[in-house]
């Protein structure tokens, strides 16, 4: 039982050492650091390191043996950067033993505003084996209004057990000799609007430049509507905080009155210095106009009568009104069918109408006269563009003449008081639209005069 227990403690022993070691972060961990910034190489100092003299500054380690001497050792030298670019930020590590769950973080400090706008990036957690090299990316943006001073780029690499080691790279920030931004844009009467009205777009520059900036366009566009407008700037301005801001002239955009609801993009452009151009893309929500909403296709038909008695061997005539009731301009073409019993003409085949017209169409249907008695049907087909919109019955009963028929002329003063009759009935549909359109625009300008 002993040998079996001493067997058993040699193997947990010897499976401890088979286990790779893994060192806590130290500055022996990492034979090596490279950093680069924006692809130049940059020289690494420890912050806060006395030298043999008692000067406490920035030191390179040339030596890299973590003693800082100032007769051996360099300051750190500056890279140059610009206010408002985006920093690429690459660091190399080499190690000698293993290092598991470190990460990797770059951080501009000493911004006066960097809990809203922080310049850092990191890294997710990584290990490291022994003897290996590895390369991290990350990106810092920074303010336009950085002020020109010189900055410490930190460079941290910790872990949840260790210290954080540190390096450092000094930076110098210039202003940028070219830089306008669109800082706001505000619409009226908001990001909603009413087909057929204006939408009216104020655009507010911003110049983080080094140099004034002269004759700025700005264009604001809805390209899915075809409407656009412009203006310019003569000067946007700069001062000594490199930043300025300078209000463009208002600019109205006539949304088309037939615009389908929904949302469209507005797209504003500044062009400036020749070549250079900024651009912002928005939302703006239309509504749809009442007095276009209708279906293109829309038809509207009166018929009168739509029966009537008509003697063997005599003819009867109906009138068919009809109206477009859509939003664009249409073409219907009218045809008529008969059994042996009768002969049908139409006084128009081809009808061509505008939104809001109406024009009246005549059937004449002429009885055999030796058409059968009863009731009887003519069907009137309605189509456009090869798709038929209506079919309507046109009843008449077939009558033997008889010693009392009414004369021609009476049959023709009561055909015209029926026709008389549709007409009265079209001119009123008419009327009702007039009456209609009219109340709707009066409406939408009183909503206008309100808002103006």
């Amino acid at each position: 039982m002993r040998n079996k227990l001493l067997s058993i403690m040699a193997l947990f022993i010897v499976s401890l050492l088979a286990l790779p070691l893994v060192s806590a972060l130290s500055e022996s961990a990492f034979s090596n650091w490279n950093v680069e910034v924006n692809g130049d190489e940059a020289q690494l100092g420890v912050v806060g390191v006395v030298d043999a003299l008692g000067n406490e500054d920035v030191y390179v380690d040339t030596n890299t043996n973590g003693v800082f001497d100032a007769g051996i050792d360099t300051i750190v030298s500056t890279i140059s950067i610009e206010e408002g670019q985006t920093v690429d930020v690459e660091v190399t590590l080499n190690t000698g033993a293993v290092v598991k769950d470190i990460e990797v973080e770059a951080k501009i400090k000493g911004y006066e505003y960097s809990r809203n706008e922080p310049m850092s990036d990191s890294t997710k957690l990584f290990d490291m084996a022994a003897n290996t090299q590895k390369t991290v990316r990350m990106q810092i943006d920074l303010p336009r209004n950085l002020e020109k001073q010189v900055y410490w780029l930190h460079i941290n690499v910790d872990s949840a057990n260790s210290d954080s080691l540190e390096r450092v790279v000094k930076l110098n920030v210039e202003p940028t000799r070219h830089g306008v931004d669109i800082a706001d844009v505000t619409f009226s009467p908001g990001n909603t609007v009413k087909a057929g009205r204006s939408l009216l777009a104020t655009v507010l520059l911003e110049n983080f430049g080094d140099k004034e900036e002269e004759d700025v366009k700005v264009t604001v566009t809805m390209p899915a509507l075809g409407v656009t407008a412009s203006e310019y700037v003569d000067a946007v301005q700069t001062d000594d905080n490199n930043v300025d801001y300078e209000d463009v002239p208002e600019m109205f955009l006539a949304i088309p009155a037939t615009a389908e609801a929904g949302d469209y993009d507005v797209v504003v452009k500044a062009e400036y210095d020749r070549f250079e151009e900024v651009v912002e893309t928005y939302t703006v929500h239309v509504l749809a106009n009442e007095m276009f909403t209708g279906d293109e296709t829309t038809l509207v038909l009166a018929v009168g009568p739509e029966n009537q008695n008509i003697q063997a061997g005599k003819a009867g005539r109906y009138a068919v009104a009809l109206t477009n009731a859509g939003v664009k301009s249409r073409a219907y073409l009218l045809s008529a069918v008969a059994g042996e019993w009768a002969t049908v003409s139409l006084s128009d085949s081809l009808v061509v109408l505008e939104p809001g017209k109406n024009k009246v169409v005549y059937v004449d249907v002429a009885a055999a006269q030796d058409a059968t008695q009863g009731m009887q049907t003519v069907a009137l087909t309605i189509s456009a563009n090869n798709e038929e919109l209506e079919t309507v019955s046109l009843g008449a009963n077939v009558v033997a003449p008889t010693v009392a028929a009414p004369t021609a002329q009476t049959l023709n003063l009561r055909n015209g008081l029926e026709i008389a009759l549709i007409v009265l009935v079209v001119i009123l549909v008419i009327i009702g639209l007039i009456i209609g359109f009219s109340r709707l625009r009066k409406d939408e300008g009183d909503e206008e005069k309100a808002y103006y």
